[in-house]
């Protein structure tokens, strides 16, 4: 976590340092990223040796990680504070109003499914966790488009850094992002972007001194918005999903390359022949074009593998049938003795100890395989469950300040009095689930909650207001059509509605005269109690 001034935050000697200490924690993340891929070469955690086994763990455990936790979209919703008794008490003690319109709120939970399709927001956040679990942190910048829409968007963290005060807790007070592009004499250019509360700066380091930079002030942006438009989420101990594994996953790789180097090594076994005598020498001297030999440096004679001895082994080896000239001679391969027991009980181990630490499930155990239920797959989630959880609370913070400042800048554009407080968000696990168990737990709350939260239950990931609109359409599609199925069976239509809406009436007035009996029967208790 880089720490500023946020007097001086804007200064270019202080974005120079900053940038200085952003490179370090960028190469890091490279080196990371690299892992993930496993594809790079010369790098320190990459082997430089493409006939090296990688066994890309990094990748599953990442991927892992970033479905289980965002692989379904985040769920909004409006939390109504409808207790007249603690709104009463907050709003005396705390001087804090709350919005009570119910049309309001509707208004509000419109607006966030509105901005949150619009910027696809279960790619965004997928896209967030990806980075936050494989590359310690991640970023996102919200702005307003040529369209006036609404946009949040996620900044690479292989290229961005949050900037936070020393306040406690501390508050991200900025945001630099650098990159490379072309100018317009085709030579490569490096560009500092450095967002504020204030607005955008950029800046260019000076020729032959990439620590001097420059603000291009014409390229200078002010702010729109009354709150910071970016958001930084850092690992606060600055660790990735996979990092504390690479030695055992390094471990693991090496137990692999050498029972592959066993089996070449077999496979390419030299054949020991005792009790044989060859007929040709095995090497010979060198002899030079006029048939002297020749010397080497130190006057001695060179010596070379003789061919004929070479074709004497290779037609060796080609024969179906050898004899020895004596009993006591004999023909055998000479080869390394694989204790393949051994290796797979200390590759399991590995596997295992792998599994552990990063609370990733082993999707080969038989224990996961068995798992017949959700219930069974949850107590195998159990572990990185635990793992997740300080991620879960960045996550819901960080998106919950997103929603404060659009909401700011909407209250203040069209004098609004939306109170982002009010946004309730639910950050969903990913897991195989029984829709038939999910179905039936879900109907069997009808009448208890709403249609909307029945139909939000179900497995089926459904639209719940545009499914109560059909229904309701269809509702009303089926009373018409049994009205003209009656008109043409000869039936009375008028008759029929008109006995519907007595029938409705009837109703009406008893339960009004069933009140009416009951409140007179109340009046007489009470003159008898008071007599």
């Amino acid at each position: 976590m880089i720490q500023w001034n946020k007097e001086t935050l804007e200064e270019p000697n202080s974005v120079a340092q900053i940038l200085t200490l952003a490179e370090t924690e960028w190469n890091a993340r490279k080196q990371l990223y690299e892992r993930i891929k496993r594809k790079v070469i010369n790098s320190e955690l990459v082997s430089v040796d493409d006939n090296k086994i990688k066994v890309a763990f990094e990748n599953y455990i990442n991927s892992m990680v970033t479905g289980y936790f965002a692989g379904k979209a985040p769920v909004y919703d409006v939390e109504k504070v409808s207790d007249p008794t603690k709104l009463s008490i907050i709003k005396k003690l705390l001087n804090k109003v709350f919005n009570t319109d119910a049309k309001q709120d509707e208004e509000l939970k419109i607006l966030i499914d509105y901005i949150s399709k619009y910027n696809d927001d279960a790619t965004e956040f997928f896209d967030l966790a990806f980075d936050y679990f494989g590359l310690r942190a991640c970023y996102e910048v919200l702005y307003e488009n040529e369209d006036n829409e609404i946009v949040y968007t996620k900044q690479s963290a292989l290229n961005t850094i949050g900037i936070f005060d020393y306040s406690t807790p501390v508050n991200q007070i900025g945001q630099l992002r650098k990159w490379n592009e072309k100018d317009k004499h085709n030579a490569d250019i490096t560009i500092v972007e450095l967002t504020t509360i204030n607005g955008k700066k950029y800046y260019s380091p000076t020729p032959g001194d990439i620590k001097n930079l420059k603000e291009q002030e014409d390229k200078r942006q002010p702010s729109k918005w009354n709150m910071l438009p970016c958001i930084a989420i850092e690992n606060e101990m600055g660790l990735s999903s996979f990092e504390l594994v690479v030695s055992l996953i390094c471990a693991y790789e090496r137990v692999i390359q050498n029972s592959r180097n066993t089996f070449q090594y077999n496979d390419d076994a030299k054949l020991k022949i005792t009790g044989y005598e060859p007929q040709n020498e095995l090497m010979v001297t060198k002899l030079d074009k006029e048939g002297n030999p020749e010397l080497d440096e130190n006057g001695q004679e060179k010596q070379v593998l003789n061919e004929a001895r070479k074709n004497e082994d290779e037609a060796l080896l080609k024969m179906r049938v050898f004899y020895t000239p004596d009993q006591s001679g004999d023909i055998a391969w000479v080869e390394k003795t694989v204790q393949d027991t051994a290796l797979q009980n200390h590759k399991k181990t590995l596997v295992d100890l792998i599994s552990m630490i990063s609370g990733v499930p082993n999707i080969t155990d038989l224990g996961f395989t068995n798992a017949d239920n959700a219930s069974a797959l949850d107590r195998k989630f159990f572990a990185l469950e635990q793992m997740i959880t300080d991620a879960d609370r960045q996550f819901k913070k960080a998106i919950l300040r997103r929603w404060e400042t659009i909401i700011d800048r909407i209250n203040k554009r069209k004098h609004k009095q939306y109170d982002f407080r009010s946004i309730k968000i639910d950050l969903q696990r990913n897991l195989p689930t029984d829709k038939y168990t999910e179905t039936d737990r879900a109907l069997k709350l009808r009448g208890l909650l709403s249609d909307e939260s029945v139909i939000d239950m179900l497995p089926d990931d459904l639209d719940a207001i545009s499914e109560i609109e059909k229904m309701d359409l269809q509702n009303q599609e089926n009373i018409e059509k049994n009205l003209e199925n009656m008109s043409k069976m000869g039936q009375d239509v008028n008759n029929a509605q008109l006995n519907t809406e007595q029938s409705a009436n009837k109703e009406i007035t008893d339960n009004q005269a069933v009140k009416s009996e009951v409140k007179q029967e109340n009046v007489k208790q009470s003159d008898t109690v008071s007599k």
